[in-house]
């Protein structure tokens, strides 16, 4: 199974997040696939990132936290500059305006981790507030975002960010700087070929890292 994985950075300590239905998966023989030069991906045993590998999971939501113990040699090796700051993460409980144009960033169907390292993307914006429904792993109930594109396999648990980018005729910044608001659950789907996203806001990430 291929998922989509954060590094991120809280008071000098060091995680993993990505959603549960991909960490239960994941175990001492797991590995993470990260860039490396000219664009080669470079493969870690999970194991080299964290000993004992002990996977957090949110009691209601689809995201799970590994803090990671990596030695001082493979960070300053492979991690430098690679951890998104706690403080970039927006854990405020409220819904996204729909005029907020989503950056997703993932590897779908394990597309991007071969030969050459990409991460694919692609853009969306919230076809609704905040709302509950069935998580689609174990059916139990979770309070969701929804967006308008669909997902695909490999993106979950992946990013979802606010570059804060307004295309009209011309890209141009906002100002308000980039936030990362959710991660990717998965696809909410009907027999007529109907399909939407479902993000788990990020503000369940404050319930696992203090």
């Amino acid at each position: 199974m291929t998922g989509t994985g954060s590094f991120i950075e809280k008071d000098h300590k060091l995680y993993i997040v990505t959603a549960t239905h991909v960490s239960k998966v994941m175990d001492s023989t797991a590995y993470v696939i990260i860039q490396g030069e000219n664009n080669k991906p470079i493969k870690l045993d999970l194991k080299q990132l964290a000993n004992p590998i002990k996977w957090i999971d949110h009691k209601e939501a689809d995201l799970s936290i590994l803090e990671l113990n990596p030695s001082k040699e493979l960070i300053s090796k492979y991690l430098q500059q690679r951890f998104i700051p706690y403080e970039m993460i927006d854990t405020t409980p409220k819904s996204i305006s729909r005029n907020t144009q989503l950056t997703i960033i993932g590897f779908p169907l394990g597309l991007g981790i071969l030969g050459y390292f990409s991460p694919l993307t692609y853009r969306t914006f919230p076809s609704s507030g905040l709302l509950t429904l069935n998580r689609f792993d174990i059916k139990t109930p979770q309070t969701f975002i929804i967006l308008e594109n669909p997902s695909t396999e490999g993106y979950s648990g992946g990013p979802v960010y606010d570059l804060s980018i307004i295309e009209s005729g011309v890209m141009k910044l906002t100002g308000n700087g980039t936030k990362l608001l959710g991660f990717i659950h998965g696809t909410l789907a009907d027999g007529t070929g109907g399909k939407l996203t479902a993000l788990t806001p990020a503000f369940y990430l404050s319930d696992l890292i203090k």
